[in-house]
């Protein structure tokens, strides 16, 4: 009985340990900021809209995968969720579309780690949306955006939103281009810092 309680423990830590495990890069589908828009090319994903300057793709498990490029590098991928439960997983972390808080978010990076003034939390007619950025410490210092919502209807207060705030997107941008893209105005959570895989 004794065994079998220290492998159930055991068993629990590697899950809880795995839940958010680090990854080797920082990339989706092996692509990484700064990349030449033709490594693209090796992507077999079926392209569901397309521009001079953005690719967007469906994924292997029917989300989007949307890239960007500024001078033919890219500078921004956006994962986002289409709302199946059965295709939860993004394309970089462990986190889960419609199950990790914010909260869950915030406990496994020790920060909040700021916001644009421009885009920090707002709400449509049905959602309320967060967006949080965490910067690695990388030699790129890409960002990490996480998109998290909300329905209204949910019984939300100041202290319980962030533990009901759940994961529907993820960014992984160039921080220059977020910079010209929401602007230079920044708010930093007091334990700011910089993320490591």
């Amino acid at each position: 009985m004794k065994l079998i309680r220290v492998f159930l423990i055991g068993l629990a830590l590697l899950i809880t340990s795995a839940y958010i495990a680090p990854t080797s890069e920082i990339a989706m589908y092996g692509i990484k900021i700064g990349d030449a828009r033709k490594s693209l090319k090796n992507l077999k994903l079926e392209i569901v809209a397309k521009e001079k300057d953005m690719i967007k793709y469906r994924t292997e498990n029917g989300n989007d995968l949307s890239i960007t490029f500024d001078k033919d590098k890219v500078v921004y991928m956006e994962n986002d969720w289409l709302q199946d439960t059965k295709s939860n997983q993004p394309l970089f972390s462990n986190f889960l579309f419609g199950q990790t808080t914010l909260k869950d978010i915030r406990d496994e990076f020790s920060t909040n780690g700021f916001t644009y003034k421009s885009i920090n939390m707002f709400t449509t007619e049905t959602h309320l949306i967060a967006f949080n950025c965490f910067e690695f410490d990388s030699k790129n210092n890409e960002i990490l955006v996480t998109i998290t919502k909300i329905s209204l209807n949910e019984d939300v207060t100041e202290e319980n939103v962030s533990s009901k705030l759940k994961l529907d997107a993820l960014i992984i941008a160039d921080k220059l281009y977020l910079d010209k893209l929401w602007g230079k105005d920044k708010l930093f959570d007091p334990n700011y810092k910089k993320i490591k895989l």
